[in-house]
């Protein structure tokens, strides 16, 4: 994967001072709003649109306005769509100690993609449409690759750049999995991704020669001040090994819900805080991004990503890692990229 970035009106442009040389781990693009139009009007590249909806996971209407505007064809998904949710006991007899990640499992989460017609060789345009939504897009985009389909785009800024750039939109959508596809065979073979999963199990072998662990959930959670984050935590903390580089909320603009205009400015902050190494340029060591379940950390995953980097998402989070008594908590503990 060469390492390229989008620059504010749309353009790519190589990275000159990030000089990875590594294989190309996927066809992974971001895309913009010009280049989406295009794409949608070539009869010859079908595609498959995917709005990620950000609400309540356990009633997956919730929230709908069908007066708001989407992309025409697109089919809404809640990222809960790819997930064990509360049926998780069902697939992971030991869900009292979460090891695994969130995801549905490997063959639950291809068949869940090929009952809405998506296949390892669709081509998949992924957006979200606000920026909680663009964390839910991220979320899906990440699943997606994780699950091997092969040519996945995220629509940088989500709908509002479609909108901006004057494009039309659809006061109707579809909802996933409310009216599944007649079952197909696959066109194409799957081949699940697993070098973008991360483990708790690898997490706590985790050494500085394989790799680096980033935190990227709010302050007051790293230094473990607001426990009640989540309602479902019981500790606050962070990871001993974790290196903390912010809030993920730098990691998008927040005026236009976009990741490529602050790319280069992220690659920067990366290197002041000792994160990207030469190492990590080099695709010698992957950086393993979580957050509390996996969410906010698949914007990290595909910054990473889009910087020609070797990136993992840890699907756990901190919850899995919290849930073993045996896993160690700092509490308070200044990580070096905040001196």
């Amino acid at each position: 994967m060469r390492p390229v970035t989008v620059s504010p009106d749309g353009g790519r442009r190589s990275i000159t001072s990030l000089k990875a040389s590594i294989p190309r781990l996927s066809d992974f693009q971001l895309i913009n709003a010009l280049s989406l139009e295009q794409l949608l009007g070539n009869p010859h590249e079908p595609c498959q649109l995917i709005e990620a909806h950000f609400s309540s996971a356990d009633h997956p209407l919730a929230g709908i306005d069908q007066h708001s505007p989407h992309l025409p064809g697109a089919l809404q998904m809640h990222p809960s769509y790819l997930e064990a949710g509360t049926d998780r006991s069902k697939y992971y007899p030991n869900y009292d100690h979460p090891s695994d990640g969130n995801l549905l499992p490997d063959h639950e989460l291809t068949l869940a993609l090929e009952n809405i017609g998506i296949f390892p060789d669709t081509l998949v345009i992924v957006y979200g449409t606000d920026p909680d939504g663009s964390m839910a897009a991220a979320r899906l985009t990440w699943a997606l690759l994780y699950a091997g389909v092969q040519r996945v785009r995220f629509l940088d800024g989500g709908i509002r750049s479609w909108i901006t750039h004057g494009n039309e939109t659809s006061p109707l959508i579809e909802i996933a999995g409310m009216a599944p596809n007649p079952l197909q065979s696959p066109s194409a073979e799957w081949q699940i991704r697993s070098e973008f999963l991360a483990t708790t199990d690898e997490v706590s072998r985790l050494n500085s020669s394989h790799g680096k662990l980033i935190d990227v959930r709010r302050r007051d959670e790293w230094d473990g001040t607001n426990p009640n984050q989540y309602s479902f935590f019981s500790k606050a903390g962070h990871i001993p090994s974790a290196e903390y580089q912010g809030d993920w909320k730098n990691l998008v603009d927040q005026n236009s819900d976009k990741i490529g205009p602050l790319l280069d400015s992220i690659a920067q902050r990366w290197r002041d805080q000792g994160i990207l190494d030469g190492n990590v340029a080099s695709g010698k060591r992957s950086l393993i991004f979580y957050c509390g379940t996996g969410w906010r950390s698949s914007i990290a995953f595909l910054v990473a990503l889009s910087l020609g980097l070797r990136a993992k998402n840890y699907d756990d989070g901190f919850y899995g890692w919290s849930w073993d008594e045996e896993n160690e908590i700092v509490y308070g503990e200044t990580s070096p990229a905040l001196r």
